[in-house]
């Protein structure tokens, strides 16, 4: 078998409301999605998201990548070689997100070849659905008690909160969310490395009384010394987040006793192969993994979701995209009810991106 075809396509999708972070509010997102052929008549799709604050990569640069060097290194192989190809790639430095989309792409061929569901080519199932997280968008905390409701009468039993907006408007949030859905839902809280460690500390012992999960990284990606500090002192467990990026960095964290657990997204560590080292870090280390996202539509999702199924040390995810934006750009819709994602036995990923959908938001 051989890579006949490298295609890639830049689109806008649209967020139902727009995405709120305290560095800002994102209506619409933009994406690369990355579509291999074969000569076997196999079709492998792979999606990269970059995220305006979050990301070295853009979508341009990550379609001039595709188009300009990676298609002509990748064709005329077998797709099946993953870690071949994925070798040859590994001489350009950075850009693992174009590496994830091409990763992803190629697992989708080989697990289709194979006639199996990428959760079983990768080992199996080691639960039986994949947990998600809703995100609540923060701002009116009146607004965000009635939407967190909504997400419970869902079948969702653990939200998110971005904060990182002072200390009263964190706490009115938090509180407000937490009064409307009650003692049993889970909340955790994603500061996004807004305040000083002295700050989070603060912060945590003030949403205490809330009942929180779990807090993501409030002080700065780099600031490891900061993280270990709050972990001897806050009271509720650290999840690092924006610092882990590759094994390297959950070594990093490890030794640094600096996190309760760790935050692996499959398209920032730079695809499968590289997640599963860093799952793998993580268990020699007692540090249980949340699978985190790019905020992906369908495609990206799915490839987090299958890493998630076969990774036994995985507590949860927050593989929310594709309740976020208007279209998730799949064939078939995603199965999710009970607040989980429902893997089926469709070979590969399960899906593919629905062309004429994706035709109508590709950027020129």
């Amino acid at each position: 078998m051989r890579i006949t075809e490298v295609e890639s396509i830049v689109a806008d999708v649209p967020f139902r409301q727009p995405f709120v972070v305290w560095r800002g509010s994102v209506p619409a997102k933009r994406h690369v999605y990355l579509r291999i052929a074969t000569d076997a008549g196999f079709t492998g799709w792979g999606e990269a998201s970059p995220f305006l604050y979050y990301a070295p990569e853009t979508a341009q640069g990550i379609h001039a990548m595709l188009t300009s060097f990676i298609a002509s290194e990748l064709l005329g192989r077998d797709p099946r070689d993953v870690r071949r190809a994925m070798m040859a790639l590994a001489a350009i430095d950075g850009h693992l997100m174009t590496k994830a989309a091409v990763e992803t792409a190629l697992w989708d061929v080989l697990a289709q070849a194979a006639g199996l569901p990428l959760f079983r080519l990768l080992g199996g199932a080691a639960r039986e659905t994949v947990p998600l997280t809703a995100i609540v968008h923060s701002g009116d905390p009146a607004s965000m008690a009635g939407e967190a409701r909504d997400w419970v009468a869902r079948g969702f039993r653990a939200l998110k909160i971005k904060i990182g907006f002072g200390a009263e408007m964190d706490v009115a949030m938090v509180a407000a969310v937490r009064a409307a859905v009650g003692s049993e839902p889970t909340i955790r809280v994603d500061a996004e490395e807004f305040y000083a460690p002295k700050q989070a500390l603060e912060i945590g012992r003030q949403l205490e009384p809330c009942g929180i999960e779990l807090i993501s990284q409030p002080v700065a990606l780099t600031d490891w010394a900061g993280m270990a500090f709050l972990r001897e002192r806050l009271p509720m467990p650290l999840l690092a987040d924006e610092g882990i990026h590759a094994p390297d960095d959950v070594a990093t964290c490890a030794s640094a006793s600096a996190a309760d657990m760790v935050n692996i997204k499959v398209l920032k560590s730079g695809g499968l192969l590289a997640s599963t080292e860093m799952a793998a870090i993580c268990a020699v280390n007692h540090l249980p993994v949340l699978v985190g996202s790019m905020i992906e539509t369908g495609i990206g999702s799915l490839a987090a979701a299958h890493f998630a199924a076969v990774t036994p040390g995985v507590f949860s995810t927050e593989l929310a995209g594709p309740l976020l934006f208007t279209d998730d750009l799949l064939d078939r819709p995603l199965d999710i009810h009970d607040g989980a994602i429902w893997l089926d036995e469709s070979p590969g990923l399960g899906r593919a991106v629905d062309r004429a959908r994706l035709e109508r938001l590709r950027v020129a």
